[in-house]
């Protein structure tokens, strides 16, 4: 089994000099987001926000999850996969993005289930698809498991449910 451990932090408390060339997933939040994210994105984490602010209302508020990856390729890779796997399951539990418009890149999951054959995502610290205003640390570990089967098909499982509706 690959896993990837992911710790989203709040935006507002990651350190800039901390940031700095770090290759990770970011899920933003801005002024008009209310129960979905605006925009679930990987990269180099400063370079990305730097570009978004000029695209969203601000303020601008979310998480932020620096990658630690033996190399920068793998670093990337895998940001790529989370993400794609955040748009996925908020997708699935009525937390789309509002806009992100690709489902996101998975390309890096072949060579995994290859010599794998499942993916198992830990999130932890903060729960990157609940609003910032109401955000708690999580107490444990959220999952996201992908599993490849012999004939292309791919099962995800994950521990989020499906959105309450504000009435």
């Amino acid at each position: 089994m690959h896993v990837i451990d992911v710790h989203f932090e709040r935006l507002s408390m990651i350190p800039v000099a901390s940031a700095l060339g770090e290759i990770g997933v970011y899920v933003l939040w801005d002024a008009l987001a209310k129960a979905r994210p605006t925009y679930v994105g990987e990269g180099n984490i400063l370079k990305r926000l730097v570009e978004h602010v000029e695209r969203f209302a601000l303020p601008l508020d979310g998480y932020v999850a620096p990658l630690d990856a033996p190399t920068r390729q793998r670093a990337k890779a895998d940001a790529e996969i989370v993400e794609a796997l955040l748009i996925e399951v908020a997708d699935r539990t009525d937390r789309r993005p509002s806009v992100n418009v690709a489902a996101g890149k998975l390309r890096g999951l072949d060579a995994i289930f290859r010599l794998h054959g499942t993916l198992r995502v830990n999130v932890r610290m903060y729960d990157p698809l609940v609003a910032p205003r109401g955000a708690r640390r999580l107490a444990g570990t959220k999952q996201i498991v992908l599993r490849d089967f012999a004939n292309g098909a791919a099962l995800l499982d994950h521990d989020w449910q499906l959105r309450r509706r504000i009435k």
